[in-house]
């Protein structure tokens, strides 16, 4: 690979007629009139070419079009909709790169896509507009789609046109891209990038071939159920670690960054040392928010989740509580409040009222809801709405005044609130994509926190398979009989 090519003084001549002699002495090819040779028709091509294709030829190999690799593809409709098929990389151009994958998140809220459930499957692949993807219809279905909210690997190749990545650099795949040039990225708000929106049919690029010639899609430009990752270098963040990659695989996940964005991004209200989280929900998600509440110095972290196991995990991470829905039932709300009064309710001294009133200062100071609808009827503890909309109902109705609401989740349905409480209540609700995340700014200081040991992956990612036995590890996420899995290629 060429190294990088300086175009400041004293020009491209000496550094690319230096870089060619290096590779010439290492082979053992060196001869002065080769060396000449070719160092001059390097810099005359350089000299003739724009900056773009510069860049390109000094920090890339040539484009790896006709690569063959392996990945589950996705089409039609029903069970058996994804097969893991041998497929042919295409050429790619422009901003697009190549990565290698190492380690991806099965993605609960991709189960329903992947394993072709019914009547679900359709929101979680994008087919009618709803906020779980982007609108399509039909036609999406028809489409052959590696699925995959995002992954981590190793950069391959890139286009003519890329600036952020180079040839080599480890990579995470982000769930949410970040231009840094749309409005809402101008404006500090990349967790809302435009780019996420454009992930229609119209917008995808076939990346590859099947061996009948089906051109292949990855879905949302990412594709992470394969050996191989074509996506745009917006949704690329280069990561620095040596790290192990199925822990990576956990960090850089669009569930973890969403948990861990929730309470500590700085874009969202930041949990205060000393306050009191509540987190409605304990998956992946919901554990990295736990996890997050710790890191930033929370007192009390109350831990929501109808399933024994994943309640355990929370005590594990950082919950200083846990409460399981279907026994505090209808209590469960004034649960929180009780939890979250602490040792004073003397107002003249600081204290708090446990009361019920609608301005009293019981509740959490910060709620994190991230329980979702069911995709299907687990075989681990069902909570009490399969829809989820009751969880996020308590999740904002437990949060006291002048507290923070963080919603993360894929509810079905809509949700009713008192009218008084939500118009003078307090309560600032913040919605949560991808936990208010700068992609570039915040997934690096989420690997820097797994490397200091201050995030916890390994007792999230309960299952790591490679990626052939991908399907049966997406069905345990369905179950819910493991907090998540990770697939390695």
């Amino acid at each position: 690979m060429f190294h990088h090519v300086h175009t400041a003084s004293p020009g491209p001549r000496e550094p690319i007629l230096d870089t060619i002699v290096r590779m010439e002495t290492e082979s053992g090819r060196a001869s002065r009139r080769r060396i000449l040779k070719s160092g001059i028709a390097a810099t005359t091509s350089l000299a003739l070419a724009p900056q773009s294709a510069v860049l390109a030829q000094t920090r890339a190999p040539g484009i790896i079009a006709g690569r063959k690799f392996r990945g589950w593809v996705s089409r039609g409709y029903g069970p058996g909709r994804s097969t893991l098929q041998d497929l042919t990389l295409r050429s790619i151009t422009g901003r697009q790169i190549v990565v290698r994958t190492e380690a991806a998140n099965l993605c609960y809220s991709n189960t329903g896509a992947v394993l072709g459930l019914a009547p679900n499957f359709a929101a979680q692949s994008g087919n009618n507009g709803t906020a779980a993807g982007p609108p399509g219809g039909r036609k999406m279905n028809e489409m052959a789609l590696i699925q995959g909210h995002g992954g981590v690997g190793v950069v391959e190749a890139i286009g003519p046109e890329v600036r952020r990545v180079q040839v080599g650099d480890r990579v995470c795949v982000s769930g949410t891209p970040q231009c840094g040039s749309c409005y809402q990225c101008l404006r500090g708000r990349s967790d809302m990038c435009q780019f996420l929106a454009r992930q229609g049919p119209e917008d995808l690029v076939p990346i590859a071939d099947m061996r009948d010639g089906t051109p292949v899609y990855a879905n949302s430009h990412i594709g992470g159920l394969a050996e191989l990752m074509v996506t745009f270098e917006e949704w690329a963040v280069p990561i620095f670690t040596k790290a192990p990659a199925a822990e990576l695989g956990m960090v850089a996940s669009c569930v973890s960054v969403a948990g861990l964005g929730a309470t500590t991004s700085q874009v969202l209200a930041l949990v205060e040392p000393g306050s009191t989280v509540a987190v409605v929900g304990c998956g992946p998600l919901g554990l990295s928010a736990v996890q997050g509440a710790r890191i930033s110095g929370a007192a009390r972290i109350i831990g929501i989740d109808p399933i024994r196991a994943r309640r355990e995990v929370a005590l594990k991470v950082g919950a200083t509580h846990v409460l399981d829905p279907n026994t505090e039932g209808k209590n469960l709300v004034q649960k929180v409040r009780e939890l979250s009064a602490g040792p004073n309710t003397r107002l003249w001294a600081g204290g708090r009222n446990i009361g019920s009133g609608l301005l009293d200062g019981a509740g959490a100071d910060f709620v994190v809801e991230a329980a979702g609808a069911e995709q299907a009827k687990p075989k681990a503890e069902s909570g009490p709405d399969p829809t989820g909309i009751l969880p996020m109902q308590q999740a904002y109705e437990m949060c006291a005044p002048g507290g923070h609401i963080v919603t993360t989740s894929l509810p079905r349905g809509n949700i009713s609130l008192p009218a008084v409480v939500f118009a003078i209540g307090g309560r600032t609700h913040h919605a949560g994509q991808a936990g208010g995340c700068s992609p570039m700014r915040d997934i690096p200081r989420f690997v820097q926190m797994l490397e200091s040991g201050q995030y916890d992956a390994r007792s999230l990612a309960t299952r790591v398979v490679a990626l052939d036995q991908m399907m049966a590890a997406y069905q345990e996420v369905l179950d819910r009989t493991t907090i998540t899995a990770i697939m390695t290629a």
